[in-house]
């Protein structure tokens, strides 16, 4: 029989992957150590993750709780629509529970925009997902939060409906604090760490660790969160 045996073409392939990847992952983890090494800065509106893989959904519900040390547990609800072909509209709103005395429960809301730089290659086995929003934060103070920043990553199709998408989500944003003995202002970074694991085509679980240390206005804003996540029938890409 002539031609390659179908188990050398897969290896080859497998090869190549992993060395694209590799190379695509340095990058990633250099960036991200630039990023950690920056000043510090708020989540979104508040202290929680972004939730966000790199691609963008035609219309997701996200159902998310977060610890983010001091700043307290978040509880947040994130709406993302997808807009034309490679856009994305979401909306998040939520409340959270500082720690210590004396201080308010928080309300917060926020919008983003989402774009699809582009979509993994076999040069480039990975997604890139411009993000820009805004988000404010009411409680003893009102914080507004404009972050930007890009969702880079890869989705592993596993057996039957699993599929398994790693992702890093480093933002840069611009924070302003009302009422935090005057105005304050701000410029930081936060970095987000996480995976979505896809059960069924309508349902998943995303995990996440979020990075920012501690703020200009005293909160930690590192920790985790988990979400549950929903696709209406229908709209699975």
């Amino acid at each position: 029989m002539h031609g390659s045996h179908p188990t050398v073409r897969t290896s080859a392939r497998l090869r190549h992957f992993l060395t694209r990847t590799g190379r695509a992952a340095g990058i990633v983890a250099g960036a991200a150590l630039v990023m950690l090494s920056a000043r510090p800065a708020e989540a979104q509106a508040w202290a929680y993750p972004s939730f966000q893989v790199p691609t963008t959904a035609s219309r997701e519900f996200n159902f998310g709780i977060a610890d983010g040390g001091n700043a307290g547990t978040s509880v947040v609800f994130q709406w993302r629509e997808g807009y034309a072909r490679r856009s994305q509209f979401s909306f998040d709103v939520g409340i959270a529970d500082p720690t210590g005395t004396g201080r308010d429960n928080v309300l917060f809301l926020g919008g983003a925009y989402a774009y699809q730089l582009s979509t993994a290659t076999s040069d480039v086995p990975l997604d890139f997902l411009l993000t820009a929003g805004a988000g404010f934060a009411f409680g003893n103070n009102t914080t507004l939060s404009v972050p930007l920043g890009v969702s880079i990553g890869h989705r592993f199709p596993l057996d039957g409906t699993l599929a398994l998408t790693p992702y890093v989500h480093p933002r840069v944003s611009l924070d302003i604090c009302s009422g935090c003995n005057g105005d304050k202002s701000q410029v930081g970074i936060n970095f987000d760490i996480g995976a979505n694991l896809e059960l069924t085509r309508v349902l998943a679980v995303r995990g996440s660790a979020f990075f920012g240390g501690a703020d200009g206005y005293g909160d930690d804003r590192n920790g985790i969160g988990i979400s549950l996540v929903w696709t209406p029938p229908g709209l699975k890409r």
